[in-house]
């Protein structure tokens, strides 16, 4: 028998029996579907979430200090913080912790208005230093961010997010207008570009930077801060760097032995690795599920085919009659598990990419697909159809033609 006319056989065969066909690719079809919606959501998630968290926490070579207890939550302000950390802590910390490149600090209020003309809004405001956007890895979309002078000179300049850009200057250029931020007069500098969401899917645009010095002596009339930004010199050396900053800080806040800290210290590259393996748990043990569905359809395959060998004994001892040999016969029908495999697979890989498009577009996450992920899937209905063919193709290639003729 030629290659061709073996496979018209194999093809006339499955067409005969399009139920059987239609189950034994049903299984195989659900699990690559779910394998691949659940890879390609799996690494989308994990990407997004870290887009948000280096959007929120910005670069992860920096540790990050707050007034108040570790037990704080949500995000702290002018109002909610207790007093605890100082301009001065900020200058000790640059100046005597050696793992510390340079440092950022940070007043913010929450409930300041914010008015231009006839519109008014609440946006963030953030007091910063000059050397935000180095620390951050923030970028400015129009005109400029202030410099050091103006930090000095406690200018009134301020920097727009995008939102609060759009909110205020709906229809105009804000370049050069004044806004007054409480009662006090700004001029717009520059306009950041948009970060998109944090983790908790808030704006991170709707805010304005002013200089830290102005927002401390011109506009909050308060001297201590409400966050300090440590660019590390080596990232590697973050726990190195906190238990310094903690015992320079107990000391300078004159904490007695076994007193809670009144500040805490956060590294976002440990909080993002701890997100990233809560993440990469989910992930396995659904992708343990798919599997575990997979080798079910597997399991479909051999047990439809164990059938198919009983129904087709009298085929198998006619061929054998007339000459094909054991190994036809085996090749026969593994082939025929392996292409339904193989077709319930491709099936399962189209519904999975559709799948995977209808998820992301619910939740929001952007279309990925790995195409890694599409081949180990094509393999793996190979393998599959391979594996649980071998003993049904070995049942019937040792079927005995008498006896088969006989029944």
């Amino acid at each position: 028998m030629n290659v061709l006319h073996f496979f018209r056989s194999i093809v006339r065969t499955l067409s005969r029996n399009k139920v059987r066909a239609m189950l034994m690719m049903a299984g195989v079809t659900i699990g690559i579907a779910s394998l691949t919606i659940l890879t390609s959501i799996g690494e989308s998630t994990r990407r997004e979430t870290m887009k948000r968290f280096k959007n929120m926490l910005g670069t992860f070579d920096t540790v990050i200090i707050r007034p108040g207890s570790s037990k704080n939550r949500g995000m702290v302000s002018l109002t909610n913080v207790e007093p605890s950390l100082k301009f001065d802590d900020a200058t000790a910390i640059a100046t005597q912790v050696p793992e510390i490149r340079q440092l950022a600090q940070v007043q913010n209020a929450l409930d300041i208005d914010v008015r231009y003309r006839d519109r008014s809004g609440t946006p963030a405001i953030f007091g910063v230093s000059s050397n935000w956007l180095e620390l951050r890895g923030d970028e400015v979309a129009e005109a400029e961010f202030f410099s050091e002078d103006d930090v000095r000179s406690l200018a009134r300049v301020a920097i727009l997010g995008a939102d609060a850009q759009k909110h205020l200057f709906p229809d105009e250029d804000s370049i050069g207008k004044t806004i007054r931020i409480g009662d006090v007069p700004f001029i717009v500098r520059g306009v950041m570009v948009a970060r998109g969401a944090g983790p908790a899917g808030g704006s991170l645009d709707n805010l304005i930077f002013i200089p830290v010095t102005t927002a401390s002596k011109r506009l909050f009339n308060r001297d201590f801060l409400t966050m300090l930004i440590a660019q590390l010199k080596d990232p590697d050396q973050g726990q190195l760097a906190i238990e310094h900053i903690q015992t320079l800080l107990r000391a300078r806040h004159h904490l007695a032995p076994g007193a809670l800290d009144d500040f805490n210290v956060t590294n976002p590259r440990a909080v993002m690795a701890q997100v990233t393996t809560t993440g990469t748990t989910i992930r396995k043990l659904l992708l343990i599920v798919a599997i575990l569905a997979t080798g079910i359809g597997g399991i479909v395959i051999m047990s439809v085919t164990l059938i198919g060998v009983s129904e087709r004994r009298k085929e198998i001892g006619v061929r054998r009659a007339v000459g094909a040999s054991r190994n036809a016969i085996l090749a026969q029908f593994l082939l025929e598990a392996v292409l339904l495999s193989l077709a319930g697979g491709i099936v399962g890989i189209a519904l999975g990419i559709g799948g995977t498009q209808v998820v992301s577009r619910l939740q929001r996450l952007p279309f990925l697909l790995q195409p890694e992920a599409v081949l180990a899937a094509t393999l793996l209905s190979i393998g599959l159809g391979l594996l649980f063919g071998v003993y049904p193709a070995w049942r019937a290639a040792m079927t005995n033609p008498i006896d088969a003729l006989r029944d």
